[in-house]
């Protein structure tokens, strides 16, 4: 697992950045390969928005086991939101040489297999991810313009989390597979290292994406990005009509968690949440298990029984958004 080390942070250290790119990356990534969840209707609409040739240069970057890819292929700077035809030039321009360098660094002088091609002809791999890149984008361009009410709440999101010092609560929560504990953002990673945030802002980037979908940088020095699955897009996805929410704590956690919470007041059963949020008790058993791992709930199994209740954590937050 890899570690970010954050340690003691100002909220004011922590950016949300609209960043186009970061979500044509992820849904290219998801649907020539790394399949993390995104509507196999998108995956296809992506595939079939690229031509055979440029399609190859996704390749290299979809091998099953690696996360690490040359510094090329990532936003230039997401702080700046910067347009993707930006980025698509930058592809373009870059030297060979400067592309060799990059893998040198990335690679450690040993570059795998998968990035053979890469090597022998660089040049025509940087034009070809290029304008792989500039057809994904028109297919996304619509959703991204689609998305932009959902956008800009999860930036009043971590604002209100900001404001109320629950900072945590969204850390915690970015991905099914990375936690937030004592300071640590811990990450599931096949190729793990460690990190200290140091004075470098902390950049979250919420993605169009598959639940599953998680595209960090820890190493530049002006500062830390994770691009993570935007909270409610899967309703995007499905075409369904975003409805104005003004509960903070639903704002926070999302409407199904937020009540889910509420409904705790006293202990229950598995068995009683699901009837009364009625909600299959599959989904009921994924919402607990998620504010378990931020920490506001716990379970405690007694004979065939799971009883949920508040943990000191959770009821503090009750209390603040009350």
């Amino acid at each position: 697992m890899t570690e970010l080390h954050i340690g003691g942070f100002e909220a004011a250290r922590v950016r949300v950045a609209l960043d186009p790119y970061i979500s044509v990356l992820a849904l290219t990534t998801d649907a020539f390969g790394r399949h993390r969840g995104a509507p196999e209707r998108w995956r296809h609409r992506i595939r079939a928005s690229i031509s055979p040739p440029n399609a190859a240069a996704i390749r290299p970057i979809v091998v099953p086991g690696r996360s690490v890819v040359p510094e090329s292929v990532t936003p230039i700077n997401p702080v700046a939101e910067a347009p993707v035809t930006d980025l698509i030039e930058r592809l373009h321009g870059i030297s060979a040489d400067e592309l060799r360098t990059d893998m040198e660094s990335v690679f450690g002088g040993r570059p795998p297999a998968d990035w053979g091609s890469v090597v022998k002809h660089p040049r025509h791999w940087l034009h070809r991810h290029a304008e792989a890149t500039r057809e994904a984008w028109s297919a996304v361009r619509p959703l991204w313009q689609q998305a932009r009410p959902l956008l800009h709440r999860e930036v009043e999101r971590v604002g209100v989390a900001a404001v109320r010092g629950r900072l945590d609560v969204v850390l915690g929560g970015l991905h099914p597979r990375s936690r937030y504990e004592d300071g640590v953002l811990g990450i599931s990673d096949p190729e793990p290292t460690r990190f200290e945030l140091g004075d470098r802002p902390l950049v979250l980037v919420p993605m169009l994406s598959g639940g599953g979908a998680l595209i960090c940088n820890f190493d530049r020095t002006d500062a830390v990005w994770i691009g993570y699955p935007m909270p409610g897009v899967e309703r995007l996805f499905r075409g369904e009509p975003e409805s104005v929410r003004e509960d903070a704590l639903e704002l926070l956690l999302g409407p199904v968690r937020a009540h889910v919470l509420g409904a705790l007041a006293q202990p229950r059963t598995m068995g009683e949440l699901a009837a009364l949020m009625e909600l299959a008790p599959s989904a009921v058993t994924y919402h607990c298990e998620r504010l378990a791992a931020i920490g506001l709930v716990q379970r405690e199994r007694n004979g065939r029984q799971v009883r949920v209740s508040r943990t000191p954590r959770g009821e503090s937050l009750m209390d603040m958004f009350r």
